[in-house]
C-alpha cells in the first residue's frame, strides 16, 4: 500500500469516529430536550369471572329431575305419587313457591309437566319426553325459534367449531331460559375497552389534544391543514 493510500485510509477512519460521536451527541440532546409524555390510564372496574362465564347461564334439570328439599335431593315422584295430581286454582302452594310463572298464555303446570309421571314432560298426542329432551317440548309452540336453534342461528354453542379438534356442544333451551319465565331480565352491559385512541369525539379536537401524546399528534396536523385551505388549482391566491 502506498503512502497516499495510507493517508486516505487514516482520514476515513478518523471521519468514522467523528460520525459516531456526532450520533451520540444527537441522542443525548434528544433525551435531554424531549418532553416527558404522561399517558392517561383510567382505572378499570373489577369484573368477576361469573360475569364473563363462557358456559350456560343456568343449570337445567337432568333426567331424572331432582330438587333439594330440606337438604335432601328428592325426585319429583317421591312427593307427587303421594297425592292426586289435579289442577286446583283455589289451593295455595306449599312447595315450589319460588317459581314465578310468566310464560304468556302457558299458565298451568300440567301444560308441560306430565300429569301421571312428573318426572317427564308432556307432548301433544299424550306422548312424553325426558327432561334432557326439553327442546322437543319447546318446539311445539316455538317452531321457528326451534328451527333457528337447530341451524345454530339461535342459542349458544360452546366448544370447537372444527370437529377435528374437539367436541361442539349446543346448549338447550333451559340452559339459557328459565322455562317458567323465559324472558331475559334486563342486563347491565359490561364496560367496553378504553384505550388512548378511544373516548369522546368532539368537533373541537383542540380540547382533547395533548401535544405530548404521540398517538394524538396526527390531530394537530389535521387542525393545521383545516386552518390553511389549499390554494386554487392555478397555484395562487385570487
Amino acid at each position: 500500500m502506498t503512502q497516499k493510500e495510507d493517508m486516505q485510509a487514516g482520514t476515513t477512519q478518523v471521519a468514522g469516529y467523528f460520525v459516531g460521536i456526532g450520533f451520540l451527541i444527537c441522542a443525548v440532546i434528544f433525551v435531554i430536550t424531549s418532553k416527558s409524555v404522561a399517558i392517561p390510564f383510567e382505572e378499570q372496574p373489577a369484573i368477576t369471572a361469573e360475569q364473563i362465564a363462557p358456559g350456560a347461564f343456568r343449570v337445567a334439570m337432568t333426567d331424572p329431575p331432582m330438587i333439594n328439599i330440606g337438604t335432601l335431593n328428592q325426585r319429583c315422584n317421591d312427593c307427587h305419587s303421594l297425592f292426586k295430581n289435579i289442577r286446583d286454582e283455589s289451593r295455595e302452594l306449599t312447595q315450589h313457591t319460588h317459581i314465578e310463572l310468566s310464560h304468556g298464555t302457558n299458565d298451568g303446570c300440567l301444560n308441560c309437566h306430565d300429569k301421571e309421571n312428573r318426572e317427564t314432560l308432556t307432548l301433544r298426542g299424550e306422548s312424553s319426553v325426558a327432561f334432557n329432551q326439553v327442546e322437543q317440548l319447546c318446539a311445539q309452540c316455538h317452531g321457528p325459534i326451534y328451527r333457528d336453534w337447530e341451524k345454530g342461528s339461535h342459542g349458544k354453542t360452546i366448544g370447537y367449531w372444527n370437529a377435528e379438534l374437539g367436541e361442539s356442544i349446543k346448549l338447550t333451551c333451559t340452559q339459557c331460559h328459565d322455562p317458567h319465565s323465559p324472558a331475559f331480565k334486563p342486563m347491565k352491559p359490561l364496560r367496553g375497552p378504553n384505550t388512548l385512541r378511544m373516548g369522546d369525539q368532539h368537533s373541537n379536537h383542540g380540547e382533547l389534544i395533548d401535544e405530548r401524546n404521540p398517538l394524538q399528534r396526527w390531530r394537530l396536523l389535521e387542525q393545521e391543514e383545516s386552518s390553511h385551505p389549499d390554494h386554487d388549482e392555478h397555484g395562487g391566491d385570487n
